[in-house]
């Protein structure tokens, strides 16, 4: 080969090199955007579900800090229930006694 075809052929490969480069390095913009944008979107939604979970449990503790008593509360409610029991015992048996006089 001469010289002159020798340098067309490598500025020939030199051209379609620097074009394939340029190709090649859009394309990775391109797919690094995209999935820079679904690691923002996936961080957005989690966040967001994070801050749902967050106020359905905030919720859930205020609930159960309402619904428990505390022992004092409780010891009142087991000694009312127990009187209250005592006295329809005491009601059952006076009411048993006069009607097995009558039979």
């Amino acid at each position: 080969m001469t010289d002159e075809r020798l340098q067309s052929v490598f500025r020939l490969h030199g051209w379609w090199i620097n074009l394939l480069s340029v190709i090649l390095g859009i394309a990775t913009a391109y797919f690094m955007t995209i999935q820079s944008l679904k690691v923002e979107l996936a961080a957005k939604a989690e966040a967001v579900v994070v801050g749902a979970l967050d106020k359905k449990l905030a919720g859930f503790e205020v609930l159960l800090k309402e619904g428990v008593v505390n022992k004092e509360q409780f010891y009142r409610f087991s000694s009312d229930v127990e009187a209250r029991l005592i006295r329809i015992e005491d009601y059952l048996i006076e009411y048993s006694g006069e009607n097995l006089g009558k039979r």
